[in-house]
């Protein structure tokens, strides 16, 4: 089979799962990072900087000793360049990756939610970026035109240097990479980029509808601003990571969250034909009945970190397709045998009837979250046993 038909059955499978028809055996799509690049013993920091070349190198590595059916990235996501022209925190990029200090995401106050509501794009412009970076609050107008032409450059270098390496693992390797885009929903943008945690703990409790104003025009604005620049789909999904809802109680969920999850899902998937994956954080498990207001005829993926993997297949499996089952520290401590056994139990469990990916329950970014000969363990059994 050559790269070409590799690359079509690998997705075909993917395809299926998220259409709820039974694919030929439960795709195998570990969620690796960083992970990849320290089992094939190459430095990240190359591979993110100097030579795309060796993240092509590092995907093949992992393709010649296990089987798997897609990467989710090669998670080279933050163009230094560019955040380094606009004072974007403090970015480091080591051989353990990238890493940021002093970006804190405090940058407004509970008084300012109707500025929000009234005009994001306005109060971002006038009121945020001024007060976040110096560079645009004191330099004289032609050098800020200046700073962002460079940005913008150096942006399309980023993405070019991406492209490069994704070119060759999809079409010399047949391995699909299955994110194409990434989106947030206003609720966590406010809690990662405008109030912080403690911030937005306050606001739920004491400006909860001043909160909820503000996320729903915020809203439209992140939409606008991803339609700006995102490609249609084309069998690949959106990544969407889900910060707020577990700290939150389920009634506040119910009002501060999940409106936006349903909106979401029924304009970009049921309407717009996007796939879209949902990195669930920490333990979902208080809000599994909620979930059951989420349309029926959206195409979605939900990564789960914690919890009762076969209740929420009972709860949701029809609802959504479930990724994950296997904990990395199982992959790191345990032994081959009981790394076999969870694997079976994922299949047993989470694989009738389709729906199911067999993945990590958490994100591996270094050989500390899984030894590769578990993970190798793991994927073999399922390309054996995971056949329908």
């Amino acid at each position: 089979m050559n790269a070409s038909e590799l690359y079509e059955q690998r997705l075909t499978r993917f395809d299926d799962v998220l259409s709820r028809k039974l694919p030929d055996r439960v795709p195998i799509i570990p969620n690796m990072n960083t992970w990849m690049y320290h089992y094939a013993g190459i430095s990240v920091k190359k591979a993110f900087s100097e030579d795309a070349g060796l993240q092509f190198e590092a995907a093949k590595h992992l393709t010649d000793n296990m089987p798997i059916d897609g990467l989710m990235s090669t998670s080279n996501t933050v163009p230094l360049k560019l955040a380094e022209k606009v004072g974007e925190g403090i970015y480091t990029c080591s051989d353990n990756g990238v890493q940021i200090k002093g970006s804190g995401g405090h940058l407004m106050e509970p008084e300012e939610y109707k500025l929000l509501a009234e005009n994001p794009m306005k109060f971002f412009a006038n009121v945020l970026i001024p007060r976040k970076f110096d560079l645009f609050k004191n330099a004289s107008l032609e050098k800020k035109v200046d700073v962002i032409k460079q940005a913008f450059a150096d942006n399309v270098e980023f993405m070019k240097y991406n492209r490069s390496a994704n070119v060759r693992i999809e079409g010399e390797l047949g391995l699909p990479i299955i994110i194409r885009g990434t989106n947030f929903l206003s609720p966590d943008v406010v809690l990662d980029y405008l109030r912080d945690f403690v911030g937005i703990s306050l606001d739920v409790r004491r400006h909860s509808d001043e909160l909820l104003a503000a996320c729903m025009s915020l809203y439209d604005y992140i939409l606008e601003m991803f339609h700006d620049t995102a490609t249609p789909p084309d069998r690949k999904i959106i990544f969407s990571p889900l910060h707020l809802p577990t700290y939150l109680r389920p009634k506040d969920f119910a009002k501060l969250y999940l409106p936006f999850m349903k909106r979401y899902l029924e304009e970009m998937s049921v309407k717009q034909g996007y796939s879209v994956y949902f990195f669930m954080e920490n333990d979902w498990m208080p809000y599994l009945d909620l979930l059951q207001e989420l349309p029926d005829n959206a195409k979605f993926v939900g990564l789960f970190e914690k919890g009762n993997l076969k209740e929420m297949k009972a709860k949701l499996g029809k609802k959504m397709v479930i990724m994950g089952g296997m904990p990395v520290s199982l992959l790191l401590f345990g032994s081959k045998e009981e790394v076999i056994e969870k694997t079976k139990e994922c299949l047993d469990t989470l694989a009738p009837d389709g729906g199911y990916i067999f993945s990590t329950d958490k994100t591996m970014m270094t050989l500390n979250d899984g030894k590769p000969e578990n993970m190798i363990a793991a994927c073999e059994y399922v390309e054996v046993h995971g056949k329908y």
